[in-house]
């Protein structure tokens, strides 16, 4: 395993998920860890758990990542409590409305854009300005489903996930000569609580083929968080320094 010592890795959607699976990685190479989400019992929980198996001194910090005051008011902790991340890992995401788009919600779907691609930027956007470690800082965003080909019934995520896929090439060109490597990750169909969504709307708003896909991947136990956290930890990690 790639060695994470004394680097400080933000993580959000730390609580569930692949989030949850990389930050007990990140804890295990090493990091010292701040996890974010927006439950702050489940963000306790995690965080007591990691403390007790590491050495790390592991933080948490309750937050929205779609609300720009509450981005700003954790800056201002992280400034406060003297932490300077040298990675960052945007992991939150959502399904958000399932559905022909001229059917869904759109309150729902633009809360879902806010959270997947718009929460992704600003927390770049805050966190980046506080990255001063003396290695190459790291940013790993994470894409997913419909950003390589048509999503259909799911237009919000795959429209976020498109968009995350064009704002960290941008970002990774802009912050090129600040030493920022920065890389975005499609982890396969892993096993999380998104696919209870497709469940519960059934076949006919999903997408038969989707939906069918999704009950065998279900069972198959679909890809494992473990590949999507091993490669954010080499990313995060001065091997892959370059990349």
């Amino acid at each position: 395993m790639p060695v994470l010592d004394s680097k400080i890795i933000v993580i959000t959607g730390a609580t569930h998920g692949i989030g949850k699976r990389l930050a007990e990685k990140c804890a295990q190479a090493g990091a010292m860890t701040v996890l974010v989400a927006r439950n702050e019992n489940e963000l306790q929980s995690r965080c007591h758990h990691l403390n007790e198996n590491s050495n790390g001194n592991h933080r948490y910090y309750a937050l929205d990542i779609s609300n720009l005051a509450q981005i700003a008011e954790f800056v201002n902790w992280l400034k406060f409590e003297n932490i300077n991340p040298s990675g960052l890992v945007n992991c939150a995401g959502v399904y958000g409305p399932i559905g022909t788009t001229v059917d869904i919600d759109m309150v729902e779907f633009t809360s879902a854009i806010q959270i997947n691609f718009l929460g992704t930027v600003y927390m770049c956007h805050a966190i980046a300005p506080l990255m001063k470690s003396k290695s190459i800082k790291k940013i790993v965003n994470f894409s997913g489903g419909g950003a390589a080909s048509p999503f259909p019934f799911y237009s919000a995520y795959a429209t976020s996930k498109v968009a995350i896929v064009r704002f960290t090439e941008n970002l990774s060109l802009e912050l090129d000569n600040d030493e920022f490597n920065i890389n975005c990750i499609a982890p396969g169909f892993v096993v999380t609580r998104l696919h209870k969504d497709t469940i519960a709307v059934g076949p006919s708003q999903a997408g038969k083929a989707f939906y069918d896909q999704t009950v065998k991947q279900l069972e198959k136990q679909g890809v494992s968080p473990d590949v999507a956290a091993n490669l954010t930890v080499f990313l995060l990690s001065g091997q892959s320094d370059g990349i």
